[in-house]
């Protein structure tokens, strides 16, 4: 793996913005803040492959194989850092945390893929804001393009512009302005409302 001479200071990354491409060399990062989008190449083009969160390691795996291999898009507006900047080795505690880390994050995303369009819309939104939360009743973000939420909850774009909508109109999020920022209710997000 070549040195990267911009791995040494953390990034920002508008949404939408490519972090890095599957098959090119660079070092692995950690999340510092946003929601990162990883896809991998399928016979269509790219395929929606998985999320990352505040707290977690994306592309480690250039350790092993020298190159990415997913695409790192920002789903949201991020901060990254690189991990092991300083070439300091991660202890094994460390790497097992990141491997169940790694299990209970594919079980999240399962979830988004299963049940009603309102359930999986609501539980990608509560995934999102979760982390940045802190306990607190309502979280501003930026909704993804709606292309992304139909790629990850494996929904048409129609149908989720529709449920967005709907849950607008039932008071679970408020979608205003021309960049589509939204108000979450953490709690709201977490059960349909009655």
């Amino acid at each position: 793996m070549k040195d990267d001479p911009g791995a040494s200071a953390n990034r920002c990354i508008a949404r939408g913005g490519e972090i890095y491409a599957a098959g090119t060399e660079g070092p692995a990062w950690r999340v510092v803040a946003g929601t990162v989008r990883l896809d991998e190449a399928g016979p269509e083009g790219r395929q929606f492959a998985g999320l990352a969160l505040p707290g977690d390691v994306i592309g480690a795996e250039t350790l092993l194989f020298g190159r990415y291999s997913f695409t790192a898009l920002a789903l949201s507006a991020c901060e990254i850092e690189p991990w092991l900047a300083g070439h300091e080795q991660p202890s094994g505690e460390t790497l097992l945390g990141m491997l169940a880390t790694a299990e209970r994050r594919m079980a999240q995303i399962l979830s988004l893929r299963s049940g009603t369009a309102g359930e999986r819309i609501r539980r990608l939104l509560a995934f999102m804001s979760a982390r940045v939360a802190d306990g607190r009743r309502a979280v501003r973000l930026a909704l993804p393009r709606l292309r992304d939420i139909a790629d990850i909850t494996d929904l048409s774009v129609e149908t989720v512009s529709r449920t967005i909508t709907h849950l607008g109109a039932e008071g679970s999020l408020e979608v205003y302005g021309r960049y589509r920022t939204r108000q979450v209710s953490a709690a709201s997000l977490r059960r349909p409302k009655p």
